[in-house]
């Protein structure tokens, strides 16, 4: 069996969940942050949604470029994810699911220049297709940008949702700061308006649980976990797109 590579975020190495935590909250510095590390022994991972994505995110890094393949298999198991998610949650899914679509349209027709999002992004970039900063609404770039910006927005709200705030407020919050600068009147108002049907905080948790026996303060751990792994390579994510100059800052 071939060993899978060291995983890198950014210019930091992290060591997967799956290797030593001597308690379940330990903390590392990622780029300046302190994020909390979770082994795989404390989560009691089964086979869950919510463990196939905290698997799946982990193994996203091959040395420090995100490779595109991992990369799209994870978002398709986060999509699952927030299809179990309930009501509130659908909008997000529907949104995801285009914009992962869009991406992988061009890693079939290109596997061997998109194999990292960087190739990918500077493959698409040189056929002309954008105009500077301005990305084709049609392209794996703008994909990628808003699948970015859709992760962001939802592990600030699970990672508020952990430290004990009601997912309404949480995803208020969150979507002020990682979506709405970059949505026009409609979707200012449309989003925000989903949120109402967020279940109270340990309603909510317990849909992820997916099995009869699985605590809140399991799911919780879970949770913190996808969380560590999601930052860092969100901030490399972020970087890839700004050294490219593709961060488009409209709003749609």
């Amino acid at each position: 069996m071939i060993a899978e590579p060291a995983l890198h975020y950014s210019s930091t190495h992290l060591n997967e969940l799956e290797l030593e935590a001597a308690v379940p909250y330990d903390y590392i510095i990622v780029e300046g942050l302190a994020l909390p590390r979770v082994a795989s022994s404390k989560l009691n991972l089964r086979s869950s949604k919510l463990d196939e994505v905290v698997r799946a995110f982990v193994r996203v890094f091959h040395g420090d470029k995100i490779d595109t393949a991992r990369l799209l298999k994870a978002c398709r198991a986060h999509n699952e994810l927030l299809k179990i998610g309930g009501a509130a949650l659908c909008l997000v899914a529907k949104d995801l699911e285009c914009n992962i679509e869009k991406v992988e349209a061009l890693f079939k027709m290109s596997p061997k220049e998109c194999q990292n999002l960087t190739s990918l992004l500077a493959h698409e970039k040189s056929t002309g297709i954008h105009n500077g900063t301005i990305l084709d609404d049609s392209s794996a770039a703008v994909g990628l940008l808003w699948i970015r910006r859709s992760l962001a927005f939802q592990i600030q709200l699970f990672e508020s949702v952990v430290w004990e705030e009601e997912p309404k407020d949480a995803a208020y919050e969150a979507y002020q700061k990682q979506l709405s600068p970059y949505h026009g009147w409609m979707l200012r108002t449309v989003f925000p308006a989903s949120f109402g049907q967020f279940p109270n905080r340990e309603e909510f948790l317990t849909l992820f649980s997916e099995t009869n026996d699985e605590s809140i303060s399991i799911i919780v751990k879970k949770m913190r976990a996808l969380v560590a792994t999601l930052n860092p390579l969100l901030q490399s994510w972020t970087e890839a797109f700004h050294e490219l100059g593709l961060e488009d800052t409209r709003r749609v």
